[in-house]
C-alpha cells in the first residue's frame, strides 16, 4: 500500500505543479497582455496628440482663410450692397416724388431753427417744393427756395443758419459706408 499513497501523493504533486504552471502561465499570460495594453495606449495616445496637432493646426488655418476671404470681400459686399440700396431709394423716389419733401421736413426737424433755412433744390424739384411750401412753413415760418442746378436730382441741401443737410439718397449711402468704415477701420 505504500506505493498507492506514493503514486496519490505524485499525481497530487503533479496536479499541484500543473496548476502552479497554469497560474505562472495566466499571470505571465496578464502582465504581458497588460503591458502591451499599456503600450498600445502610449502609442495610441502619441499617434491621437499628432493627429490633434494636426487638426489644430489645419483649424487656425481655417480661421485665418476665413478671416482674410471676409477683409477681401467685405468692400465688395459693402459696394453691392449700396448699389442696390441706391437703385431702390432711386426708383422709390421717382413713384413717389413726395416722399423727396417728406425727407426735406424730417431734416429740418433736426436742424437748429432760428434765424431762417434754405432749401437748395434742381430746377426740376422746385415746383415739388412750391407745392409743399406750407406743410415746410409749418415746421418753420422762415424758409426760402433756392435753385441750385449742381444739387443732385432726387435730394435738396437743406441750410440752417449752423449746420447743412444733404438729402441726397447717394450722399446718404456714402455718409452710412463712411461712418462704417470708421468704426471697422477699413474699406
Amino acid at each position: 500500500m505504500p506505493q498507492l499513497h506514493a503514486r496519490g501523493r505524485d499525481a497530487a504533486a503533479d496536479l499541484a505543479s500543473g496548476q502552479r504552471l497554469e497560474d505562472i502561465e495566466r499571470e505571465a499570460y496578464e502582465k504581458g497582455f497588460q503591458a502591451g495594453e499599456k503600450a498600445g495606449f502610449s502609442m495610441g495616445e502619441q499617434k491621437a496628440a499628432v493627429l490633434i496637432d494636426r487638426i489644430e493646426a489645419v483649424l487656425r488655418e481655417l480661421i485665418a482663410l476665413r478671416e482674410t476671404e471676409v477683409r477681401e470681400l467685405e468692400p465688395r459686399i459693402i459696394e453691392l450692397s449700396a448699389g442696390i440700396a441706391r437703385k431702390v431709394l432711386i426708383r422709390e423716389l421717382a413713384l413717389d416724388p413726395d416722399a423727396i419733401v417728406s425727407i426735406a421736413k424730417e431734416a429740418i426737424m433736426k436742424l437748429e431753427r432760428s434765424g431762417q433755412i434754405t432749401i437748395k433744390v434742381t430746377p426740376s424739384l422746385y415746383d415739388l417744393f412750391v407745392k409743399h411750401k406750407s406743410g415746410l412753413l409749418n415746421i418753420h415760418p422762415d424758409i426760402v427756395f433756392d435753385i441750385d442746378p449742381s444739387v443732385p436730382p432726387h435730394g435738396s441741401v437743406i441750410m440752417g443758419p449752423l449746420e447743412d443737410v444733404h438729402t441726397d439718397p447717394d450722399e446718404q449711402i456714402r455718409n452710412i459706408i463712411k461712418d462704417m468704415a470708421e468704426r471697422n477701420g477699413s474699406y
